[in-house]
């Protein structure tokens, strides 16, 4: 009897072994890895405002010619979309559009124009970006322009004495503008943005009534933009597809 009891025993040991050897042969399954953590695009549509100071590069020609180079307030709003080309080139296209303050004139020869009417700027560009970092982004940036030209109200000459006082008033001037700037993405919609602009608008022949009878002037507006700006992004956010970092 107590052999048989052994042989059970042995038979029984045997078995469990063999089962433990059988289930450490058997593959082991591994959670898959986590997903990378998703990587912002600046792909999308965007508005925002900006505010910022035209500095005068404009020209008041009567008999000799006197500049117009004061600064001048500019703010405004401005719509956009941004294409992301690659893990480091976003294109797009943006149009802006404000006011633009008062410039002064530089009271230099014998010529003495008042300052400037206020007006409008606008442009509308084309942008080509490169990204530093995943949320820095630097881009120049072309296209036309439009805006009121820098057109003095009146004017004193001597000598002699004359006075005369604008009798055509200020036109909408197309042109041109270049530039560049940079933008940084606070979170997947709000951005914020520094940008310098060149711009140049169409002279423009202007006619005062004077003591003399009319005089015509010609008028030169230009000048550059600096300006600030906070952007709201639509589209812009978290991609599913993790794109690679710039190095």
């Amino acid at each position: 009897m107590l052999q048989f009891r052994r042989i059970g025993s042995f038979a029984g040991a045997s078995l469990l072994l063999a089962g433990v050897a059988t289930a450490a042969d058997l593959p082991r399954t591994k959670e898959p890895p986590p997903p990378p953590p998703p990587v912002f695009s600046w792909q999308g549509g965007y508005v925002g405002l900006y505010a910022g100071a035209l500095l005068g590069e404009g020209a008041f020609t009567l008999v000799t010619q006197t500049p117009l180079r004061g600064a001048g307030f500019v703010g405004g709003g401005a719509f956009g979309y941004n294409w992301q080309w690659s893990e480091r080139i976003v294109l797009g296209a943006e149009a802006d559009f404000g006011y633009r303050g008062f410039i002064q004139a530089e009271q230099a020869g014998p010529s003495f124009p008042s300052s400037t009417n206020a007006g409008v700027l606008g442009t509308f560009r084309g942008r080509a970006g490169y990204l530093i970092a995943p949320r820095w982004l630097t881009y120049v940036t072309a296209g036309l322009a439009f805006g009121t030209n820098f057109v003095s109200d009146s004017f004193t000459a001597f000598p002699p004495y004359t006075f005369g006082r604008l009798s055509s008033g200020p036109t909408l001037r197309p042109g041109w503008t270049a530039g560049a700037g940079f933008e940084y993405a606070w979170n997947d919609q709000i951005s914020f943005k520094g940008e310098y602009l060149y711009v140049w608008l169409a002279d423009t022949g202007v006619a005062y009534n004077t003591n003399f009878g009319v005089w015509n002037a010609n008028v030169e507006s230009a000048g550059h933009v600096v300006r600030g700006g906070v952007n709201y992004h639509f589209s812009a956010g978290p991609l599913a597809v993790s794109l690679p970092l710039p190095k």
